[in-house]
């Protein structure tokens, strides 16, 4: 006879008392643990809250501090006594993460990428942490150079390099944002996600050639099919949205200003 199947969501993953006391006297719970911490170093850490959904078996010890751009999530270890902190930048990505066994740590980091240091700020102060090499570049203003750079370097099974070089060549697309999804060649007049979705994009055929597809919020103008990278690229300059310039360091509600 089959054994009966489990229901109802798993079991929360509990954290040790033993790696950690102050949640242990926090009942259990990290996230009041973790604000129980700010407020005896008189530092206020607004809004932490933990996954909320009861099939999330990390709930108990996974939470998220919110800041203004972005938020700091702070995970607890299994097996050893570490806090695991991952910072994330709204329409950035994972701006820095490391691990520390120091919960004053973890309040600080949280309070200053609240009051807005820079993520070149945060890690000269706490060399343990990892910094994406991209964020760094939002950062100077150069995320639309760095990010050429990173997809000329893409490995040839994901984008086709003719067509990569073809549009990095051409001085209109070379200032806007590239970006590769499924061996597509894609541009965006804004650095941050959501993207701007007002430029064509470039799809690799069957068989050979390109198609140069319309973009979602752009011109209303036909697909267009090209046999070499070149074409595929005047195809897409065409089709720019009028007024196309360099793309916009920040989200693309800065281009309606």
């Amino acid at each position: 006879m089959d054994a009966p199947h489990p229901t109802g969501p798993p079991p929360a993953i509990q954290p040790d008392p033993l790696l950690y006391p102050e949640v242990a006297a926090a009942n259990g719970n990290w996230v009041a643990a973790l604000r129980h911490a700010a407020a005896d170093m008189h530092v206020d850490l607004g809004t932490v809250s933990s996954p909320e959904s009861p099939t999330d078996s990390w709930r108990l010890v996974v939470a998220s501090v919110d800041a203004s751009r972005g938020s700091v999530v702070v995970t607890l270890g299994q097996q050893e006594r570490v806090f695991g902190i991952r910072i994330w930048w709204t329409g950035v990505g994972e701006a820095a993460y490391g691990r520390t066994a120091e919960l004053q740590t973890v309040v600080n980091i949280a309070h200053a990428w609240q009051a807005g240091a820079s993520v070149r700020e945060l890690g000269d102060r706490w060399p343990f942490l990892e910094i994406d090499e991209l964020t760094l570049a939002h950062e100077r203003g150069e995320a639309v150079a760095f990010k050429w750079q990173l997809v000329r370097n893409t490995p040839d099974r994901l984008i086709d390099h003719d067509i990569v070089e073809a549009a990095y060549a051409n001085p209109r697309l070379r200032s806007l944002f590239p970006l590769i999804s499924h061996g597509s060649l894609q541009f965006s007049r804004c650095t941050h996600s959501p993207w701007s979705y007002d430029v064509p994009s470039l799809f690799p055929q069957l068989g050979g050639g390109w198609r140069a597809r319309r973009a979602h919020k752009g011109r209303d103008i036909p697909d267009r099919y090209a046999q070499t990278p070149e074409e595929a690229v005047a195809f897409v300059v065409e089709g720019l949205p009028d007024g196309c310039g360099p793309a916009v360091e920040g989200s693309a509600d800065l281009l309606l200003e």
